[in-house]
Parts: C-alpha cells; sequence; structure tokens
C-alpha cells in the first residue's frame, strides 16, 4: 500500500459576512497496482517459458478451460505460480451439487507459503462470448450466488478475491448487459469488478480515458475496486481507407 498526504480546508461566512477558515491534514492509504503478464495458453511448458523470460512476475493470469474442472494446487499450472506472485486464475465448471464442496476443498488446499499474497478467483469469466462452456445468463447468476454462499464461512475466505470478469467491448454496446451479467458484480461476497479490455470495433487507439471510462463507471457503480484481466491493444498501421495512422507501432 502507498500513502499521499490530502490537506483540506474549510471556510465558513457568518450573516454579518465574517469568514473564518481552518485547514488538516491527512494521511491516505492508496491500493498498490500490480501489473503481470498471462502466457498465451495456460499451460505447463508456456508458464514455464514465460517465466525464464520475464522472471518474478507479482501477478499471473491462468485458466482452465471447459470441461477442465478446477486446476489442484498439487499439480499442473498451479504449481508452476511462484510462491509470492498474485494469481488471478479462472475457471468455468460448476454444477450446484458437486462444486461448493470441490472449491471450498481447493481453498483448503491452498499451500500454507501462498499466505503472504491475495489470490484472485474468477467463475465464467467473459460469460458475454456465449462460446462452449458460458452458461445462460440467468445460469451465471445462480453459479455465481451459489459460489459466494459456498465461500462464505470458509475459515481461508480472506486469502482470495471473489472478482467476475466481463467483455468491455460488449458490455458497453448491449443494453441488457447489466441485467444480464453485470448485476452479479453487486452481489454482497464480490470482491472487485474485472473487465478484459481490448479495441475491438475502433478505427483509432482510444484515449485512456475512452478506454477506461465504462469499466471504472462500473466499478463505481458497485463501490468496488476495477480490476483489468487482460488489456491489448491491437496495432493499427491504416485506417479503414488505407490512409497511414501508425505504420511504425
Amino acid at each position: 500500500m502507498g500513502t499521499r498526504t490530502v490537506t483540506l480546508t474549510a471556510r465558513v461566512r457568518d450573516a454579518a459576512g465574517h469568514t473564518a477558515s481552518a485547514s488538516t491534514s491527512l494521511t491516505v492509504r492508496t491500493p498498490d497496482t500490480l501489473l503481470g503478464w498471462c502466457p498465451p495458453d495456460s499451460t505447463v511448458p508456456e508458464i514455464q517459458t514465460m517465466t525464464s523470460r520475464y522472471a518474478a512476475p507479482p501477478v499471473m493470469r491462468l485458466y482452465t478451460q471447459p470441461g477442465r474442472g478446477i486446476a489442484p494446487w498439487s499439480s499442473g499450472i498451479l504449481a508452476e505460480v511462484p510462491a509470492d506472485c498474485a494469481l488471478h486464475y479462472s475457471f468455468k465448471d460448476w454444477t450446484a451439487s458437486s462444486s461448493p464442496a470441490e472449491i471450498r476443498d481447493w481453498l483448503s488446499a491452498r499451500p500454507a507459503t501462498r499466505r503472504g499474497v491475495v489470490d484472485v478467483l474468477t467463475l465464467d469469466h467473459e460469460p458475454e462470448q456465449q462460446d462452449s462452456g458460458d452458461p445462460t445468463p440467468a445460469q451465471f447468476r445462480q453459479e455465481w450466488r451459489e459460489l459466494i454462499a459456498a465461500l462464505a464461512e470458509h475459515p481461508r475466505r480472506a486469502e482470495i478475491r471473489l472478482v467476475p470478469v466481463f467483455t468491455e467491448y460488449h458490455a458497453r454496446r448491449t443494453a441488457s448487459w447489466w441485467s444480464d451479467f453485470g448485476v452479479v458484480s453487486g452481489y454482497p461476497g464480490v470482491d472487485a469488478v474485472g473487465f478484459d479490455i481490448y479495441d475491438t470495433g475502433y478505427e483509432r487507439y482510444r484515449t485512456p480515458v475512452e478506454r477506461n471510462d465504462f469499466a471504472l463507471s462500473q466499478a463505481r457503480r458497485v463501490g468496488r475496486p476495477l480490476v483489468v484481466p487482460e488489456w491489448g491493444i491491437k496495432r493499427k498501421p491504416t485506417l479503414n481507407n488505407g490512409t497511414a495512422y501508425d505504420p511504425d507501432g
């Protein structure tokens, strides 16, 4: 956590026109912004290649594809995460009859060596895509309610953050997005709001304000921090009419 000093000044005027002022300084704690990486695909060889090239990442983003359940801590991709590296892990599979117990066991098995960092857990990331394995909006909302309830009383709940992750370009352009999916970000037990942000569908690069305004507004809407698990900008060498725009990147 970082800190900064803020000076607050108040001025008052009475009915007779007399004024008075007072100032005070406050130390404000601000959360650190962690920047990390996501290997092109969540496989052991690619994680090993990435860590050999970019050692000691503060954050690592990993996925389990539909049909592969919840990755164990003791083997496979999660075993490759350094003990002091925060993990953002997404999985797609959820069954009401078995998954609550599985996710509780998963958190119980979290290695004691990882207690110095807080991990992020996401169920059904980017549900708007409606690709294979994505739930319907109603299923998405129900699965998140079940996930939250499953971990609510877990003794190690403070070691993870529950964060739904949405598709920024889809959410921005879909009128029913909030009622379909976004409403989950306001559920009690959700710790932050996530958006994968890409320049999909834009002829020119967006400014930081244009890129982040929607995602920030949704985080403020529910009073929670914003997480950007994926951020991608495709190089745009020309405009749609062929005019040079960014020829050298």
